[in-house]
């Protein structure tokens, strides 16, 4: 007796704790977009100091370091910044399907846990990519497409990346 209700008590923590872990989500995504505009720049800004960024990579020893280093730090944080996101939306929707469908959430998360993170992000860079790797085709964006040069570089970096890397 003590057993199941140890059992029933863990199985609810559990639910509580997903149900808390995905409202904390949700709250996130449902920000005030004027909010995501101050966490992630125009992507005109990205693109000066990026285009600074190829320049060096091509050799030019001109190019502005301060340029080159915004570029640098910008472009892996927003890589990083993807895989992350891919574990955490997958550890929200995770939580939202074991509480919502009553399903035991430690195998739930065991199998978002064997999943590759940019498999669920839809972005598939090879191992051996490299910055340039990532910067060239969201240039390639920005010039096919100007006006994405005022939206968020968040969106348009994850926009180019999904269309030059896709998951097959």
């Amino acid at each position: 007796m003590n057993i199941q209700r140890a059992s029933l008590r863990q199985t609810a923590t559990r639910q509580l704790a997903g149900a808390l872990i995905l409202g904390a989500l949700l709250d996130l995504v449902a920000a005030p977009a004027a909010v995501a505009d101050d966490i992630s720049p125009p992507a005109k800004e990205w693109r000066s100091y990026c285009q600074s960024y190829m320049k060096a990579v091509a050799g030019d020893a001109d190019a502005s370091d301060l340029d080159v280093t915004y570029c640098l730090g910008v472009t892996k944080g927003l890589v990083s910044g993807l895989r992350v996101g891919a574990q955490l939306g997958a550890l929200s929707f995770g939580s939202r399907l074991a509480v919502q469908h009553q399903l035991d959430a430690d195998a739930i998360f065991k199998q978002f846990q064997q999943q590759d993170p940019a498999r669920l992000l839809g972005v598939c860079a090879p191992s051996t990519a490299t910055t340039p790797d990532f910067v060239r085709p969201v240039l390639a964006q920005l010039e096919k497409n100007p006006g994405d040069a005022e939206r968020p570089i968040a969106e348009v970096f994850y926009e180019a990346l999904s269309a030059a890397f896709p998951c097959r």
